[in-house]
This record gives C-alpha cells, structure tokens and sequence, in this order.
C-alpha cells in the first residue's frame, strides 16, 4: 500500500485491524503512513536548533512518538490522529535532545542564570516580568540584555508538551492536549475540558497580547520565526527573544504549579 494513494477507506481498515487484533503489519502500514508527519515536525523543530543536531537523529527520536501514538490512540474517541500525535512527537524529540545533553556549559550557565532571576521576578510580582524587570534583575543594560538573550535564543527545550496538572487526581495532560480542537469530542465531559483549560489559561493570562500572538503563531499555526515576524511586524531576531524569555517564565511557572 503506497502511503501517498492510500485513501480514507484503506486508512480506516488500517485503523480497524490493527485497534482490533494489534498485529504488526497493520501497525507497520499506519507508520509508513504516518511518517511524513515525523518529518514534518523535525523539520520544523530543527530550524530552531543549533547546527550540531542532525535532522536525521531528531527524526528518529521523533519515530519513537509516532509509535507510542498508534499503540495509544484510539479512534472511536473522535478526534483527528495527527491532533493526538504531533504533541507527543514533539515530546520524544525533545526527551531525546535532553538525553544526548548537547547544549553547552556556556549556555546552562546563561540559562540558569535567567531562571533564577525570572523566579525572582515572579515570586516578587505574581506575573511574568518585561524585559526591562529582567534586565534589571540581570544587572544589564538593554544591549547587553538583548545579547544575552540571543546567545541563549533557541537552545530552549521548553515547550508545550510540558505535563501540567488536568484537574483530576493523579491526571496529567500536556498544554497541547488542553487546547480545544473543533473537531474533536471530549470523551471526559465538559467538566473536566473546562477545568484543563482554565489550567493552562491561568499559565498565559498574564502575557502581553504580542507574547500571546508569538505563543500562538509558533505552536498552533505551526509559523517560523521569520513568518512570525512578518505578521507581527518585527524582526526575526526579536521574535527570538520574545519566545526565549516566555517559555523560560513559563517555565518557572510550570515547576511552581507541579510542586
């Protein structure tokens, strides 16, 4: 069965068979299917990383998501697969780059740094802190700060399929999994989809609405940088250093929320 003239029939047998029997070849078919999606998501992940990550390494990492996807998903729940598992291959890929540890010693020191200054910040404010609090808090001038940022830039591994509490005990989703889609039913009931929701609402009801507009342009209308910095209006670069100094508040936050 060629993956590229497989139609939706032949992709609901698939589906059928294998949700039924669990035999190999059923699930060999659907990760040929689906591999191009793995491809997809560490293409776009790898323009964000530095030069020393091999695409081909992400791509395998990203291989092990996509399996844990099909063995998990079920598609009587409603919902689009490819909804269900781009979060988790993201997720594999990211567990993997922190397992080779690739960053340097350099940027860790940096990054550190910056978290202990942002926990500063945020147990003194109750909110993520602007540019100019950070800085502050740094000892930097606004130059040195923009530099500062930008050597820490994209290295960040911090993203949105951080597990984070869903409002039932000993239950944990990711933010992605709380993002309502139109196409899908929850299986759990309206209670528990309100109650994921205002989870990670209260995680970003304090940005800015250009932090907002970056969050969402970059995970959920999957944008570059650069694409993102001509809706906004702004440079590359400095939609770059929006994104690094949310995702480490947010961060901060989340560690503070799962205490």
């Amino acid at each position: 069965m060629n993956p590229q003239t497989t139609t939706v029939n032949e992709l609901q047998d698939l589906w059928d068979s294998y949700t039924t029997n669990k035999d190999s070849l059923s699930r060999d078919r659907l990760m040929i299917h689906y591999m191009p999606l793995v491809k997809q998501v560490a293409g776009r992940m790898k323009i964000n990383l530095p030069g020393s990550v091999e695409y081909d390494d992400l791509v395998s990492a990203g291989l092990m998501g996509l399996i844990n996807s099909i063995d998990n998903f079920n598609p009587k729940r409603g919902f689009k697969f490819e909804t269900y598992a781009v979060p988790r291959i993201k997720g594999s890929i990211l567990d993997g780059l922190r397992d080779v540890d690739w960053l340097p010693r350099s940027y860790r020191q940096k990054s550190r740094k910056l978290d202990d200054a942002l926990a500063k910040l945020i147990n003194q404010l109750g909110r993520v802190p602007n540019e100019d609090e950070i800085a502050g808090k740094l000892g930097l001038d606004q130059d040195e700060y923009y530099r500062f940022i930008d050597q820490i830039g994209s290295g960040s591994l911090v993203s949105l399929d951080v597990r984070i509490s869903t409002g039932e005990e000993g239950e944990t989703g990711s933010l992605h999994d709380v993002i309502p889609d139109a196409s899908r039913r929850d299986p759990y009931g309206e209670i528990e989809e309100r109650d994921a929701r205002m989870t990670a609402l209260k995680l970003i009801d304090d940005l800015s609405k250009q932090e907002r507009s970056v969050i969402a342009l970059y995970y959920y209308e999957e944008l570059t940088f650069r694409e993102i910095g001509e809706v906004l209006g702004v440079s590359e670069s400095r939609v770059c250093q929006i994104h690094t100094r949310i995702m480490a508040a947010l961060r901060i936050k989340l560690d503070k929320l799962l205490e």
